[in-house]
């Protein structure tokens, strides 16, 4: 049988099939189930900033109360700091609960101080953080060398914060994506997770309100991190992880082919079923035993580096898909 043990960020995973990060992962008994369907790791929900900051509002709100009574009444309270206790929970019982790695989940949009946060998510014993970096950006007076400026203080913020190791997780609506990439990396990103997703709202005839939209990934939108994995394969450092619209074993192996490290699934696992993890790893051993070859042979074989036509990967194939169509 062959060998499905896969090293991510200095981690060794049984398999290269992540978990990723939804609402799925908030309860125990899908993460225990998946690990015993072969999941390599799990990446837990999300810790949001809003949750943060609410936290630490409501906190503010309850210490003053009755404190403009007397100007000396604030002193009463020391420092103290409130954040979501249930996150630090389940990361605390996932660990006790499951031997695969357990990675926690940061999803933020600003520097601050919730790096605090990190270290508290690591002391309660995650083997490695993954900082969702999920923005959008209006403000038509903010440049994207802003942007970026604030993102990668917000990786480096994290990364000096905490021991355990770093993936970044990644929009696909950069400019220059490669060189954002490469400055992540710089940064000291343990991996690139490519990529999340933007939930988009919908607008309501009835209500005539917006509203928002959550409907799982299609098998379709692999093909954007599929592109970007085979483009930065051996051109960084950090490992690379696959995210959204990855439902069976081809798109798996085809990730792996052009450099994914590990392949991380969600909306499959809520469509078919936790079992869906196995079945997917046997096509998976299945195809490499018919070929007699193993996961780290074939890892960025298909990578753009690698194959004899690199312009598949950028604007040659869209010329020639264009010019090549008869309508």
């Amino acid at each position: 049988m062959a060998e499905l043990v896969t090293e991510y960020m200095g981690l060794l995973l049984p398999s290269p099939l992540v978990v990723a990060s939804s609402a799925f992962s908030n309860r125990l008994d899908n993460l225990e189930a998946a690990e015993g369907h072969g999941a390599g790791a799990v990446v837990l929900r999300s810790l949001f900033e809003e949750q943060i900051e609410a936290a630490s509002s409501a906190l503010e709100e309850e210490l003053a109360r009755g404190a403009e009574s007397n100007p000396e009444a604030r002193t009463y309270f020391p420092p103290q700091r409130v954040g979501p206790h249930e996150y630090l929970s389940l990361v605390e019982r996932a660990k006790r609960a499951l031997d695969i790695p357990v990675i926690a989940s940061l999803n933020c949009c600003t520097p601050g101080s919730w790096t605090e946060y990190a270290r508290e998510i690591e002391q309660a014993g995650a083997d490695a953080l993954e900082v969702n970096l999920y923005s959008v950006q209006a403000d038509p007076q903010i440049s994207s060398a802003e942007v970026e400026r604030r993102d990668l203080e917000i990786v480096e913020s994290i990364r000096d914060a905490v021991r355990v190791p770093v993936a970044v997780k990644l929009s696909p609506y950069f400019t220059a994506l490669a060189h954002f990439a490469a400055r992540v990396d710089a940064a000291g990103a343990n991996a690139l997770v490519l990529f999340n997703r933007f939930l988009q709202p919908d607008i309501s005839l009835e209500r005539l309100t917006a509203v928002p939209s959550m409907t799982l990934s299609a098998p379709a939108e692999m093909l954007v991190s599929l592109r970007w994995i085979g483009l930065l394969h051996g051109r960084i450092r950090a490992h690379l992880a696959a995210s959204t619209g990855v439902y069976d074993a081809a798109a798996v192996l085809k990730q792996i082919l052009a450099g994914a490290q590990v392949v991380q699934v969600a909306s499959t696992l809520v469509k078919n079923g936790i079992p869906q993890l196995g079945k997917i790893l046997a096509e998976v051993e299945d195809w490499l035993d018919r070929r007699g070859t193993s996961l780290d042979a074939i890892r960025g074989t298909l990578s753009q580096r690698e194959i004899q036509d690199p312009g598949a990967f950028e604007r040659a194939q869209y010329v020639h898909l264009i010019l090549s169509q008869n309508i």
